[in-house]
């Protein structure tokens, strides 16, 4: 059996390209990701309300921009003098430099993660097996028929014998939240945090413990490019680590992690949006199940990258046996809106790069004007 963990905060707005909903978020422990070791139990305030998610070019945070623009004499004339002399002068010269060095670090940030988004972009796994003891992987990759690709994911290096025997092999997948600003450099964050701190982890600690603190430093990469502030972007997150024949897993989002066993196709994530709420206040009579299923904001997400402090983080207690045979699929809704569970259990078969390609022919092929970029990583148990 599957045992999960979920950590709850008391910060749980909701989220889509649209609308937010107006509702909290049932409380659940488990390990906090700030503290591995440490346990929340927390009930969550209600939500606020967030504006509508306008695509924007992302620019310096308003704050920073206008105490610049403010400062700036651009007809020559002196700027004006606060009573006081040249104290106030001093002061005001002292609060023009913070705001520009305020300004900088934020354009600094993101040129960070931009760059390093293009490092992890995509692995040179096409027409080869990567493999590491008893798995290999591949993996989709496609804009769709988006602007622009907002998923990002990265593999550890399957070619480190030290690291995969020590540490293990991790996946990570970010879906960058389409609609919002900087939706693509929260997804690309997420991946570069996430390998930079992986070999860096101590041997002594539990596999959930070394997730959660990924999912911590993710999520403080997140953060550094919305502010952790609601409607300025995020990203959804999913983790595995394989070691030693055995799974681990963590999940922020509704981006899905299935184990494909026998040709039936387990969901080992939860979706972290409304639809689970409004069908527990249906379960207890508050609403109608009719009204609950036409509600617009059930898929909206009510934990994600970016989002400031987390509402949620599931993730493995107890590590799942894999077995020689067994698929391990990661995916973004690019792949799993258009495609039913026996449409990838049908896809998994040969190597696991092969399998990956035949999971995005078929999800371009189902012609979609609207096809979300799509994100697949494969892993095939031999």
């Amino acid at each position: 059996m599957i045992e999960y963990g979920t950590v709850f905060s008391n910060n749980t707005p909701f989220l889509n390209d649209n609308a937010t909903p107006d509702s909290g978020f049932q409380t659940q422990t488990g390990f906090s990701a700030a503290t591995p070791s440490g346990t929340a139990n927390t009930t969550p305030a209600p939500a606020e309300t967030a504006p509508a998610a306008v695509e924007t070019t992302p620019n310096p945070t308003p704050e920073a921009s206008t105490l610049v623009a403010e400062s700036v004499n651009l007809e020559g004339t002196p700027l004006p003098t606060i009573a006081g002399g040249g104290q106030n002068n001093l002061f005001l010269g002292l609060f023009i430099a913070v705001a520009a060095l305020a300004c900088a670090t934020v354009l600094l940030t993101r040129a960070l993660i931009r760059l390093k988004r293009k490092q992890h972009k995509r692995l040179p796994v096409r027409g080869a097996t990567l493999k590491a003891s008893g798995m290999e992987v591949g993996n989709a990759h496609h804009i769709g028929k988006r602007g622009n690709q907002e998923d990002s994911f990265a593999i550890s290096d399957l070619t480190n014998d030290k690291l995969c025997r020590h540490a293990g092999v991790l996946a990570v997948v970010a879906d960058g939240m389409g609609g919002l600003a900087d939706g693509e450099l929260v997804s690309g964050g997420v991946t570069s945090s996430v390998m930079r701190e992986f070999p860096l982890l101590p041997e002594s600690w539990t596999m959930p413990q070394k997730l959660l603190f990924l999912v911590e430093k993710a999520n403080e990469a997140g953060n550094a490019v919305t502010g952790g502030v609601k409607s300025h972007g995020g990203s959804t997150m999913l983790l595995t680590l394989i070691q030693d024949g055995s799974l681990w897993f963590a999940s922020v989002g509704d981006s899905r992690i299935c184990l494909v066993r026998g040709g039936g196709v387990i969901q080992l994530t939860r979706p972290h949006t409304y639809e689970s709420d409004l069908d527990k206040k249906a379960a207890c009579q508050d609403i109608t199940f009719e009204a609950a299923s036409a509600d617009s904001q059930r898929k909206a997400l009510t934990s994600y990258i970016g989002m400031g402090e987390l509402c949620a983080i599931d993730y493995s207690n107890q590590p799942i046996q894999l077995l020689a045979g067994d698929w391990v699929v990661l995916m973004t809704d690019g792949v799993f809106n258009e495609l039913t569970n026996a449409e990838i259990a049908h896809a998994l078969s040969d190597n696991a790069p092969s399998a990956a390609e035949r999971i995005e022919r078929m999800v371009l092929a189902k012609g979609d004007p609207h096809q979300d970029n799509l994100t697949a990583v494969v892993f095939r148990i031999f």
